[in-house]
């Protein structure tokens, strides 16, 4: 599966790169709703278009480059990022709130990032990469904007019912817990619960807790704007994946995050959400009631939409 959507990526990049002489490098073309999410806002605040870069065959020569963004995401020190900016033969110029760094970034990373404004999605990452001689600044996950660049739900729920967004993670999820999760929430009245995949690897997970309890999937990845519009119309996430919960904080829709990486905790930090985040074993023992308060924008929240004009100042053209 990786091989062939490697391939049509590559000969995709052939097309695009012909076409637009920017470039964006980062985990795309793989079918995941928060990769393809924080593409679609960059897209969204610039009016350059960037093709977008992952997989690059070896023959094709990459010429006249503009401008390179590395995308967001835990990016920096993976080596298929590093390979695609090495064809690319251009230094990124800036990166769009890369993910965890905590570890020493090695000398090629350093190399290619030498002269980058690095944005991270906290102080800690940028703290290291300062340290290590970089030119870093902490912001947030770019997701936080999503409810400024995307219409919410205009659905009105006439029947009052309670509608609960689950996203498992395919790799990361126990299937005993989330069950144990479905449960819960459909023992209040008149719930309902829609499964969140964010990647094809979460689908086959859903899958198995759709048999049991007969909910609708939906394919995240396929339709950005779609997914946005059914986050913000939940009454409460409950997800282990990252950005089903960054965009629910963005529309104010009350969300449980469920740890599985230090990511999500360097999410949490940003908007001062640390009681939105739990094991998933521990999820189901506490009272959803308290997390169904209907909408309400956190105040970590509301401070990164109120500089919404800086994002987009130091982001968009």
């Amino acid at each position: 599966m990786i091989y062939a959507k490697s391939l049509l990526n590559k000969v995709k990049f052939i097309k695009d790169s012909a076409q637009k002489k920017n470039i964006y490098v980062g985990y795309l073309g793989r079918s995941n709703y928060g990769d393809d999410l924080l593409f679609d806002i960059h897209k969204k605040i610039n009016k350059s278009e960037y093709a977008p870069c992952l997989d690059i065959f070896d023959f094709q020569k990459i010429e006249k480059i503009n401008d390179v963004v590395l995308g967001g995401g835990t990016i920096i020190n993976g080596d298929i990022y590093l390979k695609a900016l090495k064809r690319v033969d251009k230094k990124p110029r800036y990166t769009f709130c890369s993910g965890v760094i905590d570890k020493p970034i090695s000398k090629e990373w350093s190399t290619i990032l030498e002269g980058t404004s690095i944005y991270t999605r906290s102080e800690e990452s940028a703290l290291r990469l300062s340290k290590e001689g970089l030119n870093a600044t902490s912001w947030v996950d770019p997701g936080i904007y999503t409810s400024l660049l995307y219409p919410s739900s205009s659905l009105t729920n006439s029947s009052k019912t309670l509608n609960f967004l689950v996203c498992p993670h395919g790799k990361h999820s126990n299937i005993d817990a989330f069950e144990a999760i479905l449960k819960s929430c459909l023992s209040f009245p008149k719930s309902k619960v829609l499964l969140f995949a964010s990647s094809f690897e979460d689908y086959s997970f859903c899958s198995k807790l759709s048999n049991s309890y007969d909910c609708q999937i939906i394919k995240g990845w396929v339709d950005i704007d779609r997914s946005n519009q059914i986050i913000s119309a939940s009454d409460l996430v409950i997800s282990t994946r990252l950005h089903p919960s960054v965009v629910a904080a963005s529309y104010g829709i009350p969300f449980i995050m469920i740890a599985y990486e230090k990511k999500q905790y360097e999410f949490i930090n940003s908007i001062g959400a640390e009681d939105c985040i739990f094991d998933e074993k521990l999820v189901f023992l506490n009272s959803l009631e308290n997390f169904i308060t209907g909408k309400k924008v956190l105040l970590g929240v509301k401070q990164w939409h109120d500089g919404f004009d800086e994002f987009i100042r130091v982001f968009g053209d």
